[in-house]
């Protein structure tokens, strides 16, 4: 079998995306719940406020491409 092949049905198989769904969320909990917040309340106001985290992701991504822009930018300048 050829290494695309094989990178394709690892890409498109689902039970490894929510293989490392599970990976992340437990790194996250465990993170939170060591810094004192509870997991379950971590859960509820993920759910909850969920476009207040759309809007944060949002202004992430926004201020990470407008670094990387500043890096191009002043890499071509000097």
């Amino acid at each position: 079998m050829k290494t695309r092949e094989c990178i394709e049905r690892l890409r498109t198989s689902g039970q490894i995306r929510i293989a490392a769904l599970a990976v992340v969320a437990f790194i996250v909990f465990s993170y939170l719940h060591s810094r004192g917040i509870s997991p379950v309340w971590a859960a509820v106001t993920i759910v909850c406020f969920r476009g207040f985290f759309r809007f944060i992701y949002r202004i992430a991504c926004f201020l990470l491409a407008a670094a990387i822009l500043f890096c191009i930018l002043s890499y071509l300048v000097f």
